[in-house]
């Protein structure tokens, strides 16, 4: 019999099995929690699976929107840091919004540039604060803005999303 299991059908083959083949034969208590939190990394991908992509959509959107927004916050600063900050602006700041669906490969892509991007202009950003440049700190809200709701809504649907904690 053909059988095509879905992502999700797979990850939880796999919880099972660590469940009733692995952890029944594990003596070492480090090894059963270990085993454990196998079991909650896994369960965590499962809730990831139905969203992931419409995350790195609305993610790639918005950080485009945060690079000209953080370049805006420091009109009129001068300095290598400050003029990195406006290049990724005008370079990865105009790509352009992607729809959903999308080309996977291609928006994947964008948006580990898109993320890496992001990071230096942090860095970027702290130059501008350590020299005391106060539209620095203008500039990272700007940031932090984009950041904060992203990884409270990661620790939504990985961390509570479903119950991960407490399992095993």
């Amino acid at each position: 019999m053909n059988t095509s299991p879905s992502i999700d059908d797979i990850l939880m083959g796999l919880i099972y099995a660590i469940s009733e083949e692995l952890m029944p034969n594990l003596a070492n208590p480090k090894a059963q929690a270990t085993a454990a939190m196998m079991q909650s990394l896994i369960q965590e991908l499962r809730q990831m699976v139905p969203v992931y992509d419409s995350y790195i959509v609305d993610e790639h959107n918005a950080m485009t929107k945060v690079l000209r927004d953080t370049a805006g916050a420091l009109e009129g600063v001068s300095g290598a840091s400050a003029d990195a900050v406006r290049e990724r602006a005008k370079t990865l700041g105009t790509l352009a919004d992607v729809p959903a669906p999308m080309d996977r490969e291609k928006v994947l892509a964008a948006h580990r540039q898109l993320g890496k991007a992001l990071e230096q202009t942090i860095i970027d950003l702290d130059v501008l604060q350590r020299a005391g440049d106060t539209r620095g700190d203008v500039a990272l809200d700007v940031v932090r803005a984009h950041l904060a709701p992203r990884y409270a809504r990661d620790i939504a649907t990985v961390v509570a999303g479903a119950g991960m904690i407490g399992r095993g």
